[in-house]
């Protein structure tokens, strides 16, 4: 899952046309099919980036909230609606006005910043989580052990068992799975100079 960012009115090179989808893509295309469009539809995007960004939602939304914190002349509402797949529209000049201000949070150092600020908050939650991790694995093993049922899973723990569970999994944190990286910032700044305006789905 992730979120799908749609040019509005892309900048098309000339000699570049985008693939034609195969009717039955989805429902008994060969693999061989299948890899072709998408090889050939990958090259397109390539060389008009403005067409298409995607992140997953793991990437997206640290350089979501980087938007928002840095774009302050975004209304709540859009700011809300970076951050789900509603199709919420942006104009072209807001586009642009986005690319200029993360451009300068690239050249100014800022992008290059954060992107070592969240390697390090990362790296904490990470070895945090390992903790929580050791102590959900001999959970495991003492609700396997009363119960006789080698395929338990968490969802079916006796109560005692998925209380300490669910305790342990409200301690994990979430910070060691959003990376934020500055090539994702150029990425996206590529996108918004060429997308005409965009949507976020």
């Amino acid at each position: 899952m992730g979120m799908d960012v749609y040019g509005v009115n892309p900048t098309i090179r000339v000699n570049t046309k985008k693939p034609e989808r195969p009717k039955d893509l989805h429902k008994g295309a060969s693999d061989e099919v299948i890899k072709k469009y998408f090889a050939q539809e990958q090259e397109y995007e390539d060389k008009n980036p403005g067409v298409y960004f995607r992140n997953n939602c793991w990437w997206w939304r640290p350089l979501a909230y980087f938007i928002t914190e840095k774009c302050d002349w975004l209304t709540t509402e859009q700011k809300e609606r970076l951050q789900d797949n509603s199709g919420f529209e942006f104009s072209h000049h807001e586009a642009g006005t986005i690319a200029e201000t993360l451009q300068k949070m690239v050249d100014d150092g800022t992008a290059a910043e954060r992107e070592e600020v969240n390697k390090r908050e990362m790296a904490i939650a990470e070895e945090w989580n390992k903790g929580i991790n050791a102590q959900q694995g001999e959970l495991e093993k003492e609700a396997k052990k009363e119960t006789g049922d080698a395929k338990l899973v968490p969802y079916d723990y006796p109560e005692h068992f998925k209380k300490k569970w669910d305790d342990l999994q409200k301690q994990i944190d979430r910070k060691a799975h959003y990376p934020f990286k500055e090539a994702n910032v150029k990425r996206f700044i590529c996108f918004l100079r060429e997308c005409g305006g965009f949507q976020v789905c």
